[in-house]
């Protein structure tokens, strides 16, 4: 009796050692991350995924369809995957769902960040009637808008803030209108047709025609980017400084010879203009210090084109009957503004471009197709082409979405693309819209438009 119990308790430990030496590899194995892949018979080391959503709160998680027990709140790490294929999916009621496919690698954590899930909202109409342009002061405190109304041109201002909008300027309907804000916010610069205004918004009785001041009727009028009182015009060779305060007027540049397009640029010391002449145009940089003149750029002879501002090393000029950009590097210095003639200029197929937030990225696009451009690693980085007009086309202020007007739809574009495949939101389809604002934190959108018998100005809460 005794040999046996010693017996079986010899079997008892060899059978305990033989299932440490066995199980103990396998436990190490699983602890470690590998797992027995039955598809491929082979083992594997499992990788992870790290999703991230800043702000987003409570929303559902699936991961191939298969619905997370907890529920996903701004960051979450899933471990223990094995190498493949994963569709991820973010779902929320109020909101357009998010969804992506990710590659999982064998040891390795695949990171998803800057995930934004938009608010599936119905766009609030904040002014009723036809209209037909709209801009927002650098505030983003104010809209000054055209409302057609029996067959009168209408400008009215209105205030974000308080909700109330006041008649501003009534006028016939010229062919050509235009407006453009002060940059501190408290003046308009009206263009009706071959006239010139400025209206005090904190004082709409103060209205200044530019013409009355100079004695002729300009081509064109730009604002100065530091003062809100000092505008330059342009009239047939030369351009004018005028002091809206002391109601004058200086010629700074030009002479009898030259015959000057109308689109013209002013930064810190230096005049960039157009000369036209019989077979070609050219692009010119005049300096006030030195009194010098630099060819800068041989262009077609065209008469549209508009530059693009930019607080970087660059200046943007656009043909914009050839739908083509030029795209120039330049220094900046005390005195002047350098323009190094060895350095290529780059030109792309565009009929707009706007640069990013941070003037790192420039958004270009044609009628057709957009693309993006980094100057510092000179990557393009094709975005799509479609089968209708583009109207415009902005960044989104967290840089990873694109927001475009193609045909009478708004769609945002996650530029992150998975096997060349983009995600696409269409967060407004209407019979007919014609421009839109993003405000700078992304939160609102704002579009003029119409859907059935109903027109005016919105507002879409995207965040």
């Amino acid at each position: 009796m005794n040999d046996m119990k010693l017996r079986t308790r010899r079997i008892i430990m060899f059978g305990f050692i033989l299932a440490f030496f066995i199980l103990a590899p396998v436990i190490i194995f699983y602890a470690s991350g590998y797992r027995y892949d039955f598809k491929r018979n082979i083992i594997l080391k499992t990788g992870s995924i790290y999703i991230e959503s800043k702000g987003l709160k409570n929303a559902k998680l699936y991961l191939n369809d298969k619905l997370s027990d907890n529920l996903f709140s701004e960051k979450k790490f899933i471990y223990n995957l094995m190498p493949g294929e994963y569709q991820i999916r973010l779902a929320k009621d109020g909101y357009f769902p998010w969804q992506k496919k990710k590659i999982i690698q064998s040891g390795l954590t695949t990171f998803i960040n800057d995930i934004v899930l938009f608010e599936n909202n119905i766009p609030l109409q904040i002014i009723d009637g036809q209209i037909k342009k709209f801009t927002f002061s650098p505030d983003e405190q104010k809209i000054i808008y055209l409302n057609i109304n029996d067959g009168l041109s209408e400008l009215f201002l209105y205030d974000l803030v308080s909700q109330d909008k006041e008649l501003v300027y009534k006028f016939s309907s010229p062919k050509e209108i235009d407006f453009h804000w002060a940059p501190s916010s408290k003046k308009i610069l009206i263009n009706l047709g071959s006239d010139y205004l400025v209206i005090d918004v904190q004082n709409h009785q103060i209205i200044q025609a530019i013409k009355d001041i100079t004695k002729f009727s300009p081509l064109n009028v730009i604002w100065d980017t530091q003062s809100d009182n000092q505008v330059y015009a342009l009239s047939q060779n030369a351009i004018y400084k005028i002091d809206l305060l002391q109601k004058s007027s200086q010629k700074i540049f030009g002479n009898l010879d030259l015959k000057i397009n109308k689109e013209f640029f002013l930064e810190a010391n230096d005049l960039f203009y157009i000369q036209e002449a019989d077979t070609q145009n050219t692009l010119f940089k005049y300096n006030f210090n030195f009194k010098t003149t630099k060819k800068i750029l041989d262009l077609s002879q065209t008469e549209n084109y508009s530059f693009i501002r930019s607080t970087n090393n660059f200046i943007g000029l656009i043909d914009l009957d050839k739908q083509k950009l030029f795209l120039i590097k330049k220094t900046n210095t005390d005195l002047e503004i350098d323009i190094n003639a060895s350095e290529s200029i780059k030109d792309f197929d565009a009929r707009s471009a706007v640069w990013d937030a941070k003037q790192k990225q420039l958004l270009l696009y044609n009628d057709f197709e957009i693309s993006t451009y980094n100057p510092e690693t000179t990557e393009k980085n094709f975005i799509n082409r479609y089968g209708q007009v583009i109207k415009k086309a902005e960044w989104y202020p967290d840089l990873s979405h694109l927001i475009i007007l193609l045909g009478n739809s708004l769609q945002i574009i996650d530029l992150d693309a998975t096997n060349g495949l983009r995600q696409i939101t269409e967060v407004i389809k209407f019979d007919h819209l014609d421009n839109f604002y993003l405000d700078a934190r992304g939160e609102n959108i704002y579009f003029n438009g119409q859907i059935g018998k109903q027109q005016g100005l919105y507002q879409l809460k995207l965040h």
